[in-house]
């Protein structure tokens, strides 16, 4: 697969989907860390979680080298270590594929990054019921305030574990996240969430101060797509979220064009309108953006409901009349894009990716 497929596949994933998902289906403080800190310990439904301040210094110490180990062995792309240090139900070779795919990609972009551990968390799941399906919930408040962060691990099993962020700091930083559960009093990883934090150049707090900027003019397309950006850039998990994120989301929802107020997805696409007579109908179900592999350009990510992939010349077609539909009706996009992708989805089907540069789209 080439290193051009990669990057749009990693484009086309929806929320959720990119990261080693082994359990949830998904001391230097930087600014995005800053978003999720927090100090003091609070029980919420038999589950506990303890920041880094309040932990014991033992604790403290175990899990941030248990996570600065693991960073380690995969910037080194040492995947049978990392194996090793997962929790047995996942260290089948068979369960562990999609991590040690995972860890080589990620090992190629940060291979020559210094690695600091920014963020520790314990999360005791200890009381939980064995049955127990549902989310588990933990809350961390900042003392003497109302900010806080939490966590909502879907299907966590009773245990007791801690969740890391390692940040890797280079030309283009990333953030390794870890999920860590303790095994017979070691430390192994059951979890593993990779993202960018920059995108075209600029982090996450960039895109915010953007969208903010974007908002305050009515630029209301590019405000809420930026502010999605941000989003992306910012959170460490997609189990995380923090005050500081539950503001830029309400920003967003509160600035969202009209016709996103109810949201976007495969359940309530956004119908475009092609101009002329024949008015054709499109629906999509996402609008994003994506930096380039190079971090020189930034682009604009739709997905397309399709019905039909079996022609691909005629689905190509459609997917760019599509991609024009939409910027004809939003031009103030083709400002800020340089190419835009469709990512035509047929259920049971891998997507027809369509790439554009947008100066060419009349």
């Amino acid at each position: 697969m080439s290193g051009r497929w990669k990057q749009m596949r990693r484009a086309g994933m929806r929320a959720g989907e990119l990261g080693g998902l082994l359990v949830v289906p998904a001391a230097v403080l930087t600014a995005a860390s800053m978003l999720l800190l927090a100090v003091a310990p609070v029980r919420l439904q038999g589950q506990t979680c303890t920041t880094q301040e309040k932990m014991s210094s033992e604790v403290r110490s175990e899990l941030s080298d248990a996570a600065l180990v693991l960073a380690q062995s995969i910037q080194a792309g040492d995947v049978a270590k990392v194996q090793a240090t997962t929790i047995g139900e996942f260290a089948s070779a068979a369960a562990f594929a999609p991590t040690a795919a995972l860890v080589q990609t990620t090992s190629a972009r940060v291979s020559s990054d210094a690695l600091h551990v920014t963020q520790i968390y314990e999360l005791d799941a200890s009381e939980r019921s064995s049955s127990d399906t549902s989310d588990a919930d933990f809350s961390c408040p900042l003392t003497g305030t109302t900010s806080e962060t939490d966590f909502a691990i879907s299907g966590l099993p009773r245990g007791l574990y801690g969740f890391a962020m390692v940040e890797a700091t280079g030309e283009h930083p990333w953030l390794l996240a870890f999920l860590l559960r303790q095994d017979a009093g070691i430390w192994k990883l059951a979890g593993f969430y990779p993202r960018a934090r920059m995108a075209a150049g600029h982090d996450g707090l960039w895109y915010w101060t953007s969208a903010r900027a974007y908002a305050k003019a009515d630029e209301l397309w590019l405000a809420w797509i930026f502010y999605g950006k941000a989003d992306e850039l910012l959170r460490p998990a997609n189990f995380a979220t923090s005050t500081n994120l539950d503001r830029l989301r309400s920003e967003q929802r509160a600035g969202a064009p009209p016709e996103l107020v109810g949201g976007i997805g495969p359940n309530n696409p956004l119908v475009v309108t092609a101009s002329g007579s024949a008015g054709t109908r499109y629906r999509l179900t996402s609008i994003a953006a994506e930096g380039s592999e190079d971090s020189k350009q930034l682009n604009l990510i739709l997905h397309l409901s399709g019905d039909d992939l079996s022609n691909a010349e005629a689905a190509t077609a459609r997917s760019k009349a599509a991609a024009q539909a939409f910027l004809d009706a939003h031009i103030e996009l083709r400002q800020a894009f340089q190419n835009v992708w469709v990512f035509a989805d047929v259920a049971g089907h891998e997507p027809l990716v369509t790439e554009q540069t947008i100066s060419t789209i009349p």
